[in-house]
């Protein structure tokens, strides 16, 4: 299922795969299959229409591109495979987002939508999020996966061959993101299959491992609320040192900057165990002295249980942190990870509710990173994801775990390939 060989790609700077925003799908006359997909993405119809395109029908012959939800395991996998095995090799195939997430490669505008952060359902929710990618986090945006339909076969069927073949040169299917797209099909595999916990029980001790400062709230605020409200003892450890988040001053002034607004968001939790590892933001990697510096701060604290980002979120340094951590882990530590995603969402809707109490604290507490937000407006970023999370409950909001213990957490991550994934 994994790789067998090293897979070699350039390090990118901070996303591993940014999509391309175009201005339209590739086709005259576009047929969804498995539901009319206009509710979900709305703002792709309203860019094809202004350009003379059909407006969506039913699959059929007739059509020149198949839209898709991004299927979930099960008869829709099955059903969509079998009309794409009918199809021409190279037939234009879009994938969007509905049930599952997608590790998109086209970003489309999705105007006319409000810029504020309370959101009428959750498809507008994953819009607002996904404007992330675009306009600085503001208004709207759909992803989608386009490519031909052998390419989409590769991935649902978990195929290495999806990495190797011709590419033609065509910008929506460069080698990294066929390479990380591939990752994050197994990944999502591994996912969706585990028994994983549906809620996070109260533990007497918990660590919060991020690779930014900011992670900590955007991934896990509503959860360190919970856990502190609980008594639970906490211990915050960030593993990089900011030097590239602001980007109007230099490095070291950023590290200054960010430094001081973590220190900010802890005292407005009340958290008063944090640490700084200070590796160098963007080039996380585990042989460095933050390393072992992980291990003795785990080992002394001795957590029940470890939050932090799962390996599949779609930053550099995010998924170099599971490196470190897998390295770090103390021998005999019997905790459980729970993982979050922030850049690519997790699979599931289980985790830690966000009511109107913890709204109001977690958003204070983020505000404290005020140079991020004003890099991104990752207050309406955070609103948008938690509301999609949030679409299987009676919640406005949800901060989405997936926790299992860590040995099953790692065998996951080398099942998927991802381990073989090295940045140069």
């Amino acid at each position: 299922m994994g790789r067998y060989f090293p897979c070699l790609l350039g390090r990118p700077q901070n996303i591993l795969t940014m999509p391309e925003v175009g201005e339209g799908l590739p086709a005259q006359r576009p047929g969804f299959l498995h539901g009319d997909s206009r509710p979900w993405i709305p703002g792709t119809f309203q860019l094809n229409e202004a350009q003379g395109v059909e407006r969506p029908m039913p699959w059929g012959k007739d059509c020149d591109l198949l839209l898709a939800p991004a299927p979930a395991p099960g008869l829709e996998t099955e059903s969509l495979q079998e009309v794409l095995r009918e199809l021409p090799r190279n037939f234009p195939v879009a994938l969007y987002e509905r049930d599952i997430p997608l590790w998109g490669n086209l970003i489309l505008a999705a105007e006319g939508q409000d810029q504020g952060r309370t959101f009428t359902d959750s498809a507008h929710g994953l819009r607002a999020y996904r404007s992330a990618f675009r306009h600085r986090g503001r208004g709207g945006a759909e992803a989608l996966l386009v490519l031909p339909a052998q390419f989409h076969l590769d991935l649902l069927n978990l195929s290495w061959r999806v990495e190797w073949r011709r590419r033609g040169g065509q910008a929506l299917l460069n080698r990294r993101h066929l390479a990380t797209a591939l990752d994050y099909q197994r990944s999502m595999q591994e996912v969706l299959r585990s028994r994983h916990s549906a809620t996070l029980q109260t533990v007497e001790k918990a660590a919060v491992v991020m690779p930014h400062f900011d992670d900590d709230i955007l991934q896990c605020g509503a959860a360190m609320l919970q856990a502190l409200d609980a008594g639970t003892d906490l211990r915050v450890i960030w593993l990089t040192d900011g030097r590239k988040g602001v980007s109007t001053v230099s490095e070291q002034e950023s590290a200054r900057i960010r430094h001081l607004e973590a220190q900010r968001a802890m005292d407005i939790l009340g958290v008063r165990d944090y640490h700084f590892l200070d590796a160098p933001e963007t080039a996380l990697h585990k042989r460095g002295p933050w390393t072992s510096q992980l291990h003795d701060l785990l080992q002394d604290f001795q957590p029940n249980r470890v939050f932090t980002v799962w390996w599949a979120d779609n930053h550099v340094d995010h998924f170099e942190a599971n490196r470190v951590l897998q390295a770090a882990w103390p021998q005999g530590l019997e905790a459980t990870l729970a993982a979050s995603g922030l850049w690519q969402p997790l699979p599931i809707t289980t985790g830690v509710a966000i009511d109107a109490n913890l709204r109001a604290r977690k958003d204070e507490a983020l505000l404290a990173y005020a140079s991020q937000i004003a890099e991104v407006d990752y207050l309406r970023v955070e609103h948008g994801l938690s509301c999609w999370y949030a679409r299987d409950s009676q919640a406005d909001g949800l901060e989405a775990f997936w926790e299992l213990p860590a040995a099953e957490y790692w065998n996951a991550f080398r099942r998927s390939g991802c381990p073989k994934r090295l940045f140069v």
